[in-house]
């Protein structure tokens, strides 16, 4: 039997070859899914899930690149945002815009007080919330609230009896941005290595596609499957 390898190639091979670009294209353009390795922004995403970020919130990008072709709009007070870690530039770090170019950050008893107010931060007591941490952040030993810093509205977590350095009220520079981890005692952020540049933000955080827990049976969290993260 002879074997075609013209039709090989046309009907397979330059089809996988087509569908790979595309795919690359929709994930370096339109949306890429990352995996979070960390704990920095427990509770709202937590250790081993995996997340789709819009990789058009703020620029259109060249396609295979990470260099702007068109900008969108600018992060916003809030908002869950991916960037390029301004100490190693090959490496994403994912956090939350607390402010923006022109506002006053100050931190005291960790407290976030953004242009001279502190931001709403109300204590949450809902059981079902709580558990939903267990057991290694359980009420006992970590308290949670609810922040709402513009826009947006999420929670963010205080480990108890851990202090934390106050920082000094500072102006963020044009073109520079404040961020910190929602984990707020375990997170390397804004307030120890500096600002984010406008041109290093790469895409805002969108939905969490997979969650899966090494440690407890059954492994994966079906509650958080295409969760969005706000």
């Amino acid at each position: 039997m002879k074997i075609n390898f013209r039709y090989i190639f046309k009907e397979w091979i330059l089809t996988l070859g087509i569908a790979a670009i595309v795919a690359f294209f929709f994930r370096s353009v339109v949306a890429s899914p990352r995996h979070i390795p960390t704990g920095s922004m427990i509770p709202t995403i937590k250790v081993g899930e995996f997340i789709f970020v819009k990789m058009f919130s703020y620029d259109w990008h060249i396609p295979y690149t990470r260099k702007s072709l068109v900008k969108r709009a600018d992060p916003q007070r809030g908002e869950v945002a991916v960037f390029e870690y301004p100490i190693e530039p090959d490496k994403d770090y994912i956090k939350r815009v607390i402010a923006v170019p022109g506002d006053t950050i100050e931190i005291r008893d960790k407290r976030v007080i953004l242009n001279g107010r502190p931001l709403p931060l109300e204590k949450v007591e809902d059981e079902s919330i709580l558990e939903d941490l267990a057991p290694e952040y359980d009420p006992k030993r970590l308290s949670l609230f609810k922040e709402t810093n513009g826009e947006h509205s999420y929670y963010v977590m205080h480990m108890n009896g851990k202090s934390a350095p106050d920082m000094e009220a500072v102006v963020v520079p044009p073109g520079q941005y404040f961020v910190m981890g929602d984990n707020r005692d375990n997170s390397h952020d804004s307030r120890f290595w500096g600002f984010v540049e406008r041109d290093q933000f790469l895409g805002e955080g969108s939905f969490i596609w997979f969650s899966f827990d090494k440690n407890h049976f059954p492994f994966l969290r079906f509650s958080r499957f295409f969760s969005g993260i706000h």
